[in-house]
């Protein structure tokens, strides 16, 4: 199938790209393929490295491979943010989003699908290249990726984690539902964490106040979470099985069941993905009711 050559081709182009001085700092960061009150879709580029970035020349392209180029004379600041949008006025109004925000409109929109392909082809790509032509960063993502809340936008958890990698995006937790033109509220898994490992507090107690907990995932899929006794039985479930996306977050509030006593209890993950082997995983917390 020609279209799975083609994403072949982009992403060990991305993957090459990474190494190639002037792309080194400029990431595709949040993104929205499904938007809600008319702000349109758009697109987050994000420069942490410690050098400005010039996009004259730079373009945008979608899976059909048509490049949309960015305005002459852009630049990015070290540890800055553009967004590009297909509607700039209603998404800066939509977020009232200042003035040191830059969104520009590309000259074109490459349309984001949110349906996957036959044959298993993701939903769709999104390639940004230097004004050379050369791949500078790219994410082929799948609908299971995408949160299923319009205007919730898709935001990555680590800009030096290669953006083709489906456990380095997680759904936006910010209550605007999006962050753009500052910080993702994903944030990195803290470092040596293992996929389906849960961090939080090691003392809960959510009548009074909510507990937080961030997962890593090896991807997108079915999760749930329960708590469990020290005699191995299950005393409350906390979260029933639900779609979920890599990296995330959990919050333990009043609302939630509790156990009927409180002491030393396993707070425990279930995931389940399409290809991937099932994830299991618990860690022991103190739980006052």
């Amino acid at each position: 199938m020609r279209r799975g050559r083609d994403l072949l081709v982009l992403l060990l182009l991305g993957y090459c790209g990474a190494s190639i001085p002037a792309a080194a700092g400029v990431v595709v960061n949040e993104f929205v393929a499904r938007p809600g009150g008319g702000e349109g879709e758009w697109i987050e580029l994000a420069n942490p490295g410690p050098a400005a970035a010039d996009l004259s020349g730079w373009t945008i392209a979608d899976g059909t491979g048509r490049a949309r180029r960015l305005p002459d004379g852009l630049r990015m600041k070290a540890g800055g943010y553009l967004v590009l949008a297909a509607r700039p006025e209603s998404l800066r109004a939509a977020f009232a989003l200042p003035e040191t925000v830059t969104v520009v409109r590309p000259a074109g929109w490459p349309i984001l699908n949110d349906h996957d392909h036959a044959g298993g082809d993701p939903a769709d790509e999104i390639v940004l290249a230097d004004a050379a032509g050369t791949v500078v960063d790219s994410v082929a993502y799948f609908e299971a990726w995408l949160p299923p809340r319009v205007g919730q936008s898709l935001e990555r958890a680590s800009a030096v984690s290669p953006g083709t990698e489906a456990g380095n995006w997680g759904w936006s937790q910010d209550p605007d539902g999006a962050t753009p033109g500052r910080a993702n509220s994903v944030g990195a898994p803290p470092a040596g964490s293992v996929r389906g490992a849960l961090s939080g507090p090691d003392h809960a107690e959510p009548a009074r106040r909510p507990a937080v907990f961030d997962y890593r995932l090896p991807g997108p899929g079915t999760m749930a979470l329960w708590l469990v006794d020290l005699e191995g039985r299950r005393v409350a479930v906390l979260r029933a099985p639900a779609p979920a996306p890599a990296v995330g977050r959990w919050i333990w509030g009043s609302d939630a069941p509790r156990p009927p006593r409180g002491g030393v209890y396993f707070l425990c993950l279930r995931w389940r993905g399409e290809t991937t082997r099932p994830v299991r995983a618990c860690r022991t917390v103190w739980v006052t009711p």
